[in-house]
């Protein structure tokens, strides 16, 4: 119930990591920041990404703790978008420490971006 508000809100994902997790909250990825799993993008493909948000616009920029910084900063800087830093397993940061935790965790983080 808590992630009702979660249903159908668009975002940018750094990498196609997550989705399991837009499947379960009803979320729609946009676009994805790297242009090949594990390929840092190119200017010219974050200016892609940047014309697919002009037709299809997010609503947040989601990457993983360990992802490289860089890409999603970027974007942010020309859309204003506030960036959300999951972790991606129990244990990905202090909060998820069971797996309970680490859902509840990513829950807030993306609620709060949300609003």
């Amino acid at each position: 119930m808590q992630a009702v508000p979660l249903k159908e809100v668009a975002f940018v994902g750094h990498h196609k990591a997550w989705p399991y997790l837009s499947r379960w909250l009803g979320m729609h990825e946009v676009a994805v920041l790297e242009p090949k799993p594990g390929m840092q993008p190119t200017v010219a493909h974050l200016s892609s990404v940047l014309a697919t948000m002009q037709r299809e616009p997010a609503r947040m920029i989601i990457r993983a703790s360990y992802n490289d910084g860089q890409a999603s900063a970027w974007l942010a800087e020309r859309t204003q978008l506030p960036i959300v830093v999951l972790p991606s397993t129990v244990g990905g940061n202090d909060s998820a420490k069971d797996l309970f935790s680490l859902f509840d965790d990513i829950i807030a983080r993306l609620l709060a971006a949300a609003n």
